[in-house]
């Protein structure tokens, strides 16, 4: 791969975190605690509004290895419990292993469709639920549950954290490849042990998400199981509550 490229090493040269300087340089108002200019805030806000779960319009177009360690590097830089770095990245594009997960996805899938009521199955059945052939790419993001030891800051009470930081550099990846112009798409209907086998994951390494990664022909301007019917976002304003579950008027004053 080519040389390591991301925001640390798109600016001007830095102090070392730790130092004095580094301390210093984190203080001033112009510094890293300053706003975005407007044009800046703005394309934070469409990554995220127009990120989307892409099925089914992948081209086969390979993502070239600058655009990639570009993603990887964002996903590298999510926060993570008592700075674990819990995650892995293995990139699968051997036909045979991919053969292998579409294999261990069809299984499952047939599995959940029966869960489903008759009108929701048929429903069900019409939605194309993985890109994994399609895809020039896929992607599986790990979690080491073993590193950082027996005892984590910030993972003493709630062991799960170190998934959440997982998720975190998954959604991180996730918002660089819409602003690269690059569709992800996120599997997830998978029996449990399933990817573990195929990747050979070793013990107390579990997977987060198999994503499939690459250009895409369009992306909807919703979410596509709210365009097919499946469902619908739900209004903000009935999510927020106020100091206590189920309290309302938590608005803005």
């Amino acid at each position: 791969m080519p040389e390591r490229t991301g925001p640390e090493n798109t600016g001007p040269e830095k102090a070392a975190p730790g130092s004095a300087g580094h301390a210093a340089a984190s203080l001033g108002p112009d510094g890293p605690a300053a706003p975005f200019d407007a044009a800046e805030r703005a394309a934070v806000y469409r990554a995220i509004f127009e990120r989307r779960d892409v099925r089914d319009q992948f081209l086969p177009d390979p993502v070239s290895d600058e655009v990639l360690l570009r993603l990887l590097s964002a996903a590298h830089a999510a926060p993570s419990v008592g700075l674990s770095q819990p995650w892995n990245f293995i990139l699968i594009r051997d036909a045979g292993v991919r053969a292998e997960i579409r294999a261990a996805f069809g299984a499952a899938n047939a599995e959940a469709a029966a869960m489903f009521g008759e009108g929701r199955r048929a429903l069900y059945s019409q939605l194309k639920l993985q890109g994994i052939s399609e895809a020039p790419l896929c992607l599986c993001v790990t979690c080491d549950r073993s590193r950082g030891g027996p005892v984590v800051l910030g993972r003493t009470h709630d062991a799960a954290t170190d998934l959440y930081s997982t998720v975190c550099a998954v959604q991180n990846l996730w918002l660089a490849a819409r602003a690269e112009g690059i569709g992800v798409g996120w599997v997830s209907i998978f029996r449990e042990g399933a990817l573990q086998r195929i990747l050979h994951l070793p013990g107390g390494v579990v997977p987060v998400a198999l994503l499939c990664i690459g250009h895409v022909s369009a992306l909807y301007d919703r979410p596509e199981l709210e365009i097919r019917g499946w469902g619908q976002r739900h209004r903000l304003e009935d999510m927020v509550f106020a100091d206590r579950w189920g309290r309302g008027d938590a608005g803005p004053e």
